[in-house]
């Protein structure tokens, strides 16, 4: 039986075009002329358990194979970027404690909203929505009749798999303090498990980023973390994702991107707020004098 790994199969560069604007069609990642030796390294593993002997046969495959659905579902798990870890990029996590928690707090018990609504988009393998509702469970705000909940959206099945299971290893931890180890998580064979306290304010979701449908029952959320994802999507895909965004938050909802990310030459429908060693963006539209 043929198998492409066994040889070294090219990918050419109509193939490569062909690929890349699939890719990006579906799920908004974008791959540079210069990265076409990355993109085939990802995949070639996928020619030999498909039994396919080029990229041309793949991209068919893929298009219109009865079993594409499940060859995408193991694809994008090969061209995500799964690094992350517990309380990543923490002067952002910072702002998002001190400012943002406090502001949505103060405006939300002028009224009668006891809610709040968390989006991690992009969370892989949990680490992220799970930091937050260790943030959001160690602030003592939200509390009794209040009615939270952190919403963790991924593309990738494999990744949210592990992030239902809520075990992970020491890399995970590099950035966490051994007092947040010990509240937070439980001995589970040669890892660590969250806490039924922490993992019930969580829910995970398989969705892709660029489908409204993704989001459905979701809105209106009071903030978004959307960090280190958006670095691998063209500006017409990060358009439509941030499109999605404003539509999501509610008004005076925040915006939370990577610390090397920005909306700059994107979309202006957002006010950027500086902090020092982070800047958030907020929706237009809080109750006036809510914000401190």
């Amino acid at each position: 039986m043929f198998h492409p790994s066994d040889h070294d199969v090219e990918l050419h560069e109509e193939e490569f075009r062909l690929l890349r604007d699939f890719i990006h069609e579906r799920f908004g990642l974008y791959f540079e002329d210069t990265q076409r030796t990355s993109l085939r390294s990802r995949l070639v593993g996928r020619l030999a358990s498909l039994d396919l002997e080029s990229f041309e046969d793949y991209y068919h495959h893929l298009r219109f194979a009865p079993q594409r659905a499940d060859e995408l579902r193991s694809m994008i798990s090969h061209l995500t970027n799964n690094e992350t870890y517990f309380f990543r990029e923490v002067a952002q996590l910072q702002v998002f404690e001190a400012h943002v928690l406090k502001t949505l707090k103060e405006r939300k018990t002028k009224g009668s909203d006891r809610r709040l609504r968390v989006l991690s988009a992009g969370c892989s393998t949990g680490e992220e929505p799970y930091s937050l509702a260790m943030l959001l469970y160690d602030s003592g705000q939200f509390f009794w009749n209040w009615d939270v909940s952190v919403t963790g959206l991924d593309v990738d099945a494999v990744a949210l798999e592990k992030a239902r299971r809520g075990v992970y290893f020491h890399n995970s931890f590099r950035s966490t303090a051994p007092v947040l180890i010990e509240k937070h998580f439980v001995k589970s064979g040669n890892g660590l498990e969250v806490k039924e306290a922490i993992r019930k304010l969580v829910q995970f979701r398989q969705g892709n980023l660029l489908d409204a449908e993704s989001y459905k029952g979701l809105k209106p959320l009071d903030a978004i973390l959307c960090r280190n994802v958006l670095i691998y999507f063209s500006d017409a895909a990060i358009r439509k994702v941030v499109e999605h965004f404003f539509e999501l938050l509610a008004p005076g909802g925040f915006l939370l991107l990577g610390h090397a990310e920005s909306l700059s030459r994107i979309s202006d429908a957002l006010t950027p707020v500086r902090f020092k060693g982070a800047m958030i963006y907020e929706k237009p539209g809080a109750p006036e004098g809510a914000t401190p």
